[in-house]
């Protein structure tokens, strides 16, 4: 640890390299076919609150093994070919690291490493590549800690000595969510992200490094010192947010590109903006805008080319009264259209047999129904599923719903 302290005062000097997209133009047959044969068919597995690994704190390393491989042998059967892996649920790890405690999910200790040394990752990547699936490193860049309003998790005491929001306890910021972040706005904040992203790279044979969609919080944020000192020169402390969240997603591509093969995306809350908002958005009636509720201006990265994906969650169904599925898939495929962005639909396995979401989720077939969409649409270049756990437990017959669109 003292070792990687010494290392955080050296600046960082992050090298751009050009990506060159592998995008299938076209819409005759051949190119179809080639294109369904290309696609991303994946799904997100939550190692936070312990929802789909592992199963709980504390559990054997055989036991850890079993589940992992079990993992991807229903990925497999579903004709899968990535997982997004959460190695980063807070700021702890899931994976071996100099610079995050072992992960308080795994042992019931932040900080405490598994029995004989396993390495989650390093075991999942092995056996993905026996099975054609490749592994993508899923990260919350800023979250310490999860909580709620009615249940804070705000004393930075309980974490590991070694956790990074211990040793710079000025970058933390407690949120009205009950959960701690680190400050956005401030430069070294950025810097322990990018660190931890240079070491997965360098540490593991990666297909890919993934973001979700936390980057600053919904509602207020106590950043109002870090704006006086950083913020000269902008009209307003929402712009230098979305500039402070730009930084980090365009030097992450830069580094991620230092590494031949790997890829970077992001996957959003689903709309970027309502139409009534902002012009450019989109006919919908969301809660949540990025652009205007966690400063990330997702729309911008794409047109820069700051990403190699991107994965909005369309966590409703097609025919929504206030965010429909079909729409919200034809606004960003205009968004990447002409790009050499992919673009992955988030989809909301969770939802499937859940009569409270409408009854379109309760035949199992809505997400059978979105993925011929997708394909219909022409400009969407893969899936990815949320959560695992409608998949695992064949909710509605649901495995063999997602296999058949598949085929």
């Amino acid at each position: 640890m003292k070792k990687w302290i010494a290392k955080l005062c050296l600046v960082t000097v992050v090298v751009s390299f050009l990506f060159a997209g592998y995008y299938l133009p076209g819409d005759n047959g051949q190119q179809a076919e080639a294109a369904v044969q290309e696609e991303l068919r994946g799904v997100w597995i939550a190692s936070v609150y312990n929802i789909d690994f592992p199963s709980r704190q504390g559990v054997s390393t055989a036991q850890m093994k079993q589940e992992l491989t079990d993992i991807l042998d229903k990925a497999e059967a579903m004709h899968f070919n990535a997982v997004f892996f959460q190695v980063r649920p807070t700021a702890d790890a899931l994976y071996r690291s100099d610079l995050y405690p072992w992960s308080v999910y795994l042992t019931g200790t932040q900080g405490q490493a598994p029995a004989q040394g396993f390495d989650p990752l390093a075991y999942l990547i092995t056996e993905g590549k026996k099975r054609g699936i490749s592994v993508h490193a899923w990260i919350n860049p800023y979250k310490i800690t999860r909580g709620s309003a009615a249940k804070p998790n705000l004393d930075v005491s309980k974490l590991s000595k070694e956790n990074p929001a211990r040793l710079y306890p000025d970058l933390v910021v407690p949120h009205s969510s009950g959960e701690l972040y680190f400050n956005p706005g401030e430069p070294m904040s950025r810097y322990l992200v990018l660190q931890g992203v240079k070491e997965l790279l360098d540490r593991y044979d990666l297909a890919g490094i993934h973001y979700d969609d936390y980057f600053y919080p919904t509602g207020s944020f106590d950043d109002g010192d870090a704006f006086a000192k950083y913020g000269q020169g902008y009209a307003s402390i929402e712009d230098w947010r979305r500039h402070n969240v730009d930084l980090l997603i365009q030097e992450t591509y830069q580094l991620v590109h230092q590494k031949q093969g790997v890829v970077f995306g992001v996957s959003p809350a689903g709309v970027w903006a309502n139409q009534t908002t902002n012009a450019a958005g989109s006919n919908t009636s969301a809660g949540v805008e990025t652009y205007y509720d966690h400063y990330a201006d997702t729309r911008k990265w794409v047109q820069k080319g700051w990403l190699d994906y991107i994965a909005p969650q369309i966590y409703w169904q097609i025919g929504h009264k206030q965010c429909d599925y079909a729409t919200l898939v034809d606004w960003w495929s205009n968004v990447t259209k002409g790009t050499d962005v992919k673009l992955y639909i988030g989809h909301a396995a969770y939802k499937t047999g859940d009569s409270a979401q409408g009854t379109q989720w309760m035949d199992g077939l809505e997400l059978q129904r979105q993925i011929a969409y997708n394909r219909a649409n022409g400009g969407v270049d893969g899936s990815i599923f949320y959560g695992y756990g409608a998949l695992k437990n064949n909710t509605l017959g649901i495995q063999n719903s997602v296999a058949a669109a598949f085929q």
